[in-house]
């Protein structure tokens, strides 16, 4: 059950990412992770989703969406860094695949 209430929850953030609102993240976590492209390159899809859940798991307790930003705001300047980008990348795979459903 635990686990299908997490996929919910993240899986709607991800369909928000996908339609360009980003609720967990300040403009500026998401400025400040893309300043190394070749960074953002090395990261793969089943390390973007490893690292997305791990993180995922430590902040779904909290219940509002200000909560979970304090609960990511706590961590480490380069986790947070590299959740944003694992994030994104999440969003980019879904935004691709609903694309391919179109045609």
């Amino acid at each position: 059950m635990r686990k299908l209430q997490e996929a919910d929850g993240l899986d709607q953030l991800i369909e928000s990412g996908s339609a360009g609102f980003f609720p967990l993240f300040y403009h500026d976590w998401i400025h400040e992770s893309f300043t190394d492209v070749k960074e953002m390159r090395s990261i793969t899809f089943s390390m973007a989703a490893e690292n997305v859940h791990k993180v995922y798991r430590q902040i779904e307790k909290y219940h509002s969406l200000e909560r979970k930003k304090t609960a990511i705001h706590a961590l480490k300047r380069d986790e947070r860094k590299i959740f944003v980008m694992s994030f994104m990348k999440m969003v980019e795979y879904r935004t691709l695949d609903k694309l391919r459903e179109l045609h």
